[in-house]
Parts: structure tokens; sequence; C-alpha cells
């Protein structure tokens, strides 16, 4: 289904959540997926793929059911695009000891000290003021490394291998990008650069956000090439194969399948574009739009259907093992891991967690399990933001990995392929839901 070197490609195309989306709208279009704007009325039938885009940065596409989803539900598949991460401020450029540095505030919740030494670069949306006089929004990333965040020498700081070291998020982790002072800042170096970058001129560049970003490319590693070295592998590697997954389709089919690629995961999904919005179930209600009763035909939809969360899961670590559930230790190339968790910070249920065990089956793949060690609190992911906005049943899922939130992390070669087809299997419907 899927090749490394794609799965590789995804990655270095996608530095922030709305690269991510243009990416995987650009493999949407190439693979017969037609665009859809909300603004505008759908007309589709069976057999039609689609995709929609909210926000620039979140996206839900699918392929369109020969059965009503009132008669045979839809087939659910829910990622994330965003990246935990340093994002510029609005007045970011200052002069300090005869430094240029850039003001940067903590997206999500990154581990703060991988960001160190690294070398960085911006990529982000501007906002450029177009001839006719309206705003229009495109893409930058900026090619060559142009910041740094240097650590201090540990001559001035003896202590810090054995007490550890500690950041504080204002003063330690604005990156240095040149030296100078104010009247160098006036300059509009930056600005420039951001509009010569994107193919704009300056005088057009309205606004920007930014995020900060590692420029170093996604690899293959390990002694046989077993590893993915790469940013943004939560959860990239699930937005990559979820669309897999749905582009693999045949179609037409019975059933209809939908994938829903969501920003703001990161932050806790209440914008407008996140989990918690409207997008996903005002699509699916407008795929209910052929019946005489469209939010009827959707309740009924929705109580027949299933959605796979998908999102990374913690593989067992070499170093520190004992941080793992002695008998939930997931291993990197060993199959997709279904999440459990007592107290619903998943939301996998016995009967979404013998459905998935199914279709794995039917697949004939490999599943692993994971439990947080009881005495740890649990992370979550969309699956219950999901499961309670839309009342459907849920399983969470994901490939496994290692260094979660580090800005450079790891997972096997063999993951992204093995949870893709996996989603596929889900997606095709084959397996009947426990009623």
């Amino acid at each position: 289904m899927t090749s490394i070197d794609d799965l590789l490609a995804f990655l270095a195309a996608s530095p922030t959540a709305a690269h991510a989306v243009a990416e995987s709208a650009r493999r949407l279009t190439e693979a017969g997926f037609k665009q859809l704007d909300e603004r505008d009325a759908w007309k589709l039938k069976a057999g039609d793929a689609f995709f929609v885009v909210r926000g620039g940065s979140s996206l839900v596409a699918g392929v369109v059911g020969k059965k009503a989803p009132a008669k045979n539900g839809f087939r659910l598949v829910g990622a994330h695009t965003d990246v935990p991460g340093l994002r510029l401020k609005p007045r970011d450029r200052y002069a300090h000891e005869g430094y240029l540095q850039l003001g940067v505030e903590v997206y999500g919740g990154p581990i703060l000290a991988t960001w160190l030494d690294r070398d960085l670069t911006l990529a982000g949306r501007l906002i450029v003021r177009e001839k006719g006089g309206g705003l229009a929004e495109t893409l930058v990333r900026l090619a060559t490394p142009i910041c740094r965040i240097p650590s201090l020498a540990i001559h001035l700081n003896r202590q810090v291998n054995d007490d550890g070291l500690k950041l504080d998020k204002q003063k330690h982790l604005p990156p240095i990008c040149g030296l100078g002072d104010q009247e160098r800042l006036e300059v509009g170096v930056l600005r420039q650069a951001l509009a010569e970058a994107a193919g704009v001129e300056a005088d057009d560049l309205v606004e920007y956000r930014l995020d900060l970003v590692d420029v170093q490319p996604p690899a293959l590693g390990g002694l046989e090439n077993e590893f993915v070295f790469a940013r943004g592998i939560d959860n990239l590697v699930s937005c990559f194969a979820a669309l897999e997954a749905l582009t693999a389709l045949p179609r037409p089919r019975e059933t209809t399948a939908v994938i829903a690629l969501f920003d703001s995961e990161e932050v806790g999904s209440d914008t407008a574009r996140g989990a918690s919005s409207t997008f996903l179930d005002v699509v699916l209600e407008r795929l209910c739009q052929a019946g005489k009763n469209p939010r009827e035909e959707l309740t009924r939809a929705l109580a027949q259907s299933l959605l796979a969360s998908a999102d990374g899961a913690h593989a067992v670590h070499p170093n520190y093992a004992d941080q793992h559930d002695p008998r939930h230790k997931p291993r990197l190339n060993s199959g997709p891991v279904i999440k459990v968790n007592a107290g619903e910070r998943y939301a996998t249920t016995v009967a979404t967690q013998a459905y998935l065990q199914e279709c794995a089956e039917l697949a004939g793949l490999p599943v692993q399990h994971f439990v947080q060690r009881s005495d740890l609190p649990c992370g979550t992911t969309i699956g219950p933001l999901s499961a309670t906005r839309l009342g459907v049943a849920t399983v969470d899922v994901g490939a496994p990995m290692l260094s979660m939130h580090s800005i450079r992390e790891t997972t096997g070669a063999a993951d992204a392929r093995l949870l893709a087809e996996l989603l596929a299997a889900h997606l095709g419907g084959e397996v009947g839901l426990v009623r």
C-alpha cells in the first residue's frame, strides 16, 4: 500500500499543520478526490470522493457509499495535524546584548530541552494583500537555518548534568537570529526573507503566523534501516496512514468512509477547526442530505458507525522499561497499538477493541496493547472528544513510537504501513460492529 519513501516525503512536506493539510489536499487531488467548499451547496452521489478544508489546517475527506448512511453507518478515522513546538509572538523581533532575537511562546507540550542547539528555521502562513484589494493566505517555509537556541556552556552551569536542565520559558527559549541593534531590526530583513520565499512583494505582506521548525529532514536509521527519525511523527504518521487507507479503497463501495484530520489537538481541540468543533458532524450531516430528514438520518447513521482515533502510542523504551506496565510493552515494527484506559482518557471500549482486533485478523496483521502504569497519569487523544461530541463508538489506536513530543521522534520503518493496512481494513467495512 505505502512505501517508506512516500512517508518520508509526506513528513518533509509538513512542517506545520497548514502545510500538512496542503500536502494532504495535493495527494487527495492526485487520487481523484474533488475539493468542496463549506460555503457551497453539495451534490454528492455514490462513488464520489471528496475533501473539504477548514481554517487552512484541518481537513475532512471521504468516499460516498452506495448504501445510505442511515442504513450502513459511517466508517471513520480521526487524527491530528498539529505538532508541539515554539511559535513566534506577534511582536517577535528584538535586540538584546548585541544579538537579534525572536520572541516565542510554547505551543502544546514539547520536550523543551530537545530544541536547544538545533538548526532552526521558520514556517507557517502569510496573509498578503491582493491586487484587487482583498486578502489571501499563502504558506511559507524558509529553506535555510536562520536561528538557534544556544544552550549555556557547562562552565557556567556546572551542575547541569546532575541537577537536570531547567528552562524558563520566557527567558531561555528565544532563539538568536543575527547580530545587531534596534537600528538593524528596522531594516526588515525577516519580512523581506519571508516575502521572497513565498514569491510575494514585501509591501503586500500584511501579517504572518510562524512556527520554529527543525531543518533536518526525516531519515531512515538503524543498522538495517529499521527506524524512522523525524519531527512530527506524532501525529503525522497517523494522518499519512489515514490518507493511504482512504485513497486505497475501491470505488464504488457499500459504506461511506470518512477521515478527519484536525488541528489544535495539542492545545485541547477547543477551536473552530479542532476535534471539539462542529467540523466533522456538519460534514457527516451533509452526507445525509439525500434523506427526507437529514438530522434523523445522521442520528441513525451515528448509532451504527465506528471511529478509529489514530494517534501515536508509547513504545517501550529500553533505558526506561520500568515506566511501562510490565505486561503492556509495545514494540516498534510489531503492529499497531490499541490503547485502553479505565479513566476513559482513551475511548476504547471492550466492544470497539474486539472490533478492531477482528479487523486486524481479517487483514492478517499483528496488534499490540497499551495501558498506562496504574501509578502514572494517562495522556489522551481526540478519541474521547469525538466520541462525546458525536455519540459514536470509538477505538483508540496508533503506531508505536519513542521520544514523543521531542523535536525529533522515532518510529519503526514498518509502522506507518501496518497502521495504514489496519485502517484500510476498518474503512473497508467488512467487519460488523458489536450489537
